[in-house]
């Protein structure tokens, strides 16, 4: 009998090659979760994005401002304005942040949400896609956005429909294969 109890320990100790293969599947789940950057001076309005999107598995990186998401960005300078597009690049090289998405507010002080877009649509980060929210419906502030390189704009308070439509322009910052 004792012995008919050890080899049941030695066999749950083997490992079982589904389970290998879940959790390698796991892993990989993790590394090709979308990375979304949210950017909101509101700590309501940043904690229900964050929600939103961690229900919708994203990875997210939350801010609470515009300067924050530059300099997680790696595109805050203290230098002079003059600096070139390859020490951008290489900020964004050492910075070693992965971003396929980035949402932020409209309205915030300091740099606006507006002054993000055209930071990021400037730099390495360019393709990068650019969501902007705001809780007022101004048509020229949305004609704006879009115009200058926003993929979309949402208004506040978001909800979990709302996050399909930002579904397609995650997949288009997929490197190609």
């Amino acid at each position: 009998m004792e012995l008919m109890k050890s080899e049941n320990i030695v066999q749950d100790r083997q490992p079982q090659p589904q389970e290998e293969e879940e959790i390698m599947q796991q892993e990989e789940e993790e590394e090709q979760r979308f990375h979304v950057l949210a950017v909101d001076d509101s700590v309501i309005d940043r904690k229900l994005l964050e929600k939103l999107l961690k229900a919708s598995s994203y990875q997210v990186t939350c801010v609470e401002s515009g300067e924050k998401a530059l300099e997680y960005l790696g595109l805050l300078h203290h230098s002079s304005p003059a600096s070139s597009s390859s020490s951008q690049h290489h900020h964004q090289e050492t910075q070693g942040h992965k971003v396929n998405l980035i949402m932020t507010d409209f309205s915030m002080p300091g740099t606006s949400g507006y002054d993000l877009l055209k930071r990021i649509k400037g730099s390495s980060w360019k393709d990068v896609p650019v969501v902007v929210m705001s809780s007022e419906n101004v048509p020229s502030r949305i004609s704006m956005c879009l115009e200058g390189g926003a993929e979309e704009f949402m208004l506040k308070p978001l909800q979990l429909s709302d996050l399909h439509k930002i579904q397609a322009h995650l997949l288009k910052s997929l490197p190609h294969s």
